[in-house]
């Protein structure tokens, strides 16, 4: 995929900026608070319809403005088809009103469903937020992973709605019968509702877990000149622990499912023991929405292998690069899954990265294939490293310049 395109209006600190694209790399340069980021949060927003960033929409709107657009135009890639006509292009735009509607339009048709517009637009995007997937709560690595699924499978989406859906009727449902205002039988057909859509979740992160530690074994070992190695461990709900094994077997260890009608079984039971202590709390203690990953790091140093925990023993650099890695490898999962390369956005991707981090990953991005914007406060970042790059410069969200090197 390729965005040849974007105009943004009333986005950010953006007026009105229409900026093409003709590189596969684009260095995005200039001072802090200038606009750098919030470029790539656009990018960001045209395929997720979220910001990367916890805000709600409303605050995406310039000051004093009520409103903001974007539009992008994206080839399927940046080079013809086979019989020398220009690849197919698609249009995407979104506008939002304050406290009020937003708007999807795909090739100038409005998308009625949000779940229309999800993954026509493929991106993956490291920031300094990304650090949240090393060493943050287990909720920052499951939207990780859900946006990851939301990506690539419709039916996850669909089936991750159900389940949210499910969730909250059966937590407002607990917090009436806490209160004697239902029977507690009334839980048992929300229970089946909640173990059939929450198999579903499990067995397909447990999947797509395995997906990326296939690649992130590679990616991790360029990054750091093959001295680290990282292992994914797909971590269930306490009680629902016993769904979930890692395979002995291979070094692959993000885990694998059970028979699922012995899953199924062993998910009912677990839900059923909790319900008192559902009823007295209202909210529901076990399923996918409590689950998890670990990350553990091993390095090689002078002959001897040290296996960590990567949260709390990794330091800065080790959880920028294992956040790289994770990133590199969701890439890869996309790119195989649906035959689309997305397009990679790295916002301050160089600082706290060693010289020799920097190194491989400057080598690694020359190989990647995929359109990539990168910021940076220094120009010279990409100097002589990276082949058809354009360097632009921001400042006051305006382009003051842009050159192609």
């Amino acid at each position: 995929m390729h965005l040849s395109q974007l105009v943004l209006r009333n986005f950010r600190n953006y007026v009105d900026c229409e900026i093409d694209f003709p590189g596969r790399v684009n260095l995005i340069t200039g001072g802090n608070a200038q606009g750098k980021t919030s470029l790539l949060e656009a990018i960001y927003f045209l395929s997720t319809a979220k910001s990367h960033r916890a805000y709600p929409n409303d605050e995406l709107v310039r000051h004093d403005e009520s409103w903001f657009y974007l539009k992008g135009i994206i080839a399927a890639n940046s080079d013809v088809d086979n019989d020398g006509a220009a690849p197919a292009e698609t249009t995407l735009e979104v506008s939002n009103q304050l406290q009020g509607q937003r708007r999807f339009k795909l090739n100038g048709d409005v998308q009625p469903r949000l779940s229309q517009w999800l993954g026509q637009f493929k991106v993956v995007f490291f920031s300094p937020e990304s650090l949240a997937l090393v060493k943050g709560a287990p909720s920052d690595r499951r939207r990780f992973i859900d946006l990851l699924l939301c990506q690539i499978d419709a039916a996850y989406l669909k089936q991750l709605q159900d389940y949210q859906l499910v969730l909250k009727q059966r937590n407002e449902l607990l917090k009436q019968i806490r209160g004697k205002q239902a029977n507690p039988e009334q839980l048992d057909a929300w229970d089946s509702l909640l173990v059939d859509h929450g198999l579903f979740i499990i067995q397909t992160r447990s999947r797509v877990l395995k997906q990326l530690q296939f690649y992130a074994e590679e990616k991790h070992a360029e990054l750091t000149g093959d001295h680290e190695r990282i292992e994914i461990r797909y971590q269930a709900s306490p009680p629902l622990k016993g769904l979930v094994t890692a395979d002995q077997g291979s070094s692959i260890a993000a885990g694998e499912l059970l028979d699922k009608s012995d899953a199924l079984v062993r998910f009912r039971t677990a839900l059923d023991a909790s319900r008192r202590v559902d009823i007295l709390y209202g909210t529901t203690s076990v399923g996918p929405h409590r689950d998890n990953f670990s990350l553990v790091l091993e390095t090689r140093k002078q002959g001897v292998t040290l296996r960590e925990d990567a949260r709390p023993y990794a330091s800065q650099g080790q959880q920028r690069t294992i956040a790289l890695t994770l990133k590199l490898s969701e890439l890869e999962v996309i790119r195989h899954t649906t035959g689309k390369t997305p397009i990679v956005l790295l916002d301050d991707v160089v600082s706290e990265l060693d010289d020799k981090r920097r190194a491989f990953l400057m080598d690694l991005l020359g190989r990647l294939n995929a359109q990539t914007f990168i910021t940076s406060t220094q120009r010279e970042v990409l100097d002589g490293q990276v082949e058809d790059c354009t360097v632009l410069t921001i400042d006051s969200g305006s382009i003051l310049q842009q050159e192609i090197r």
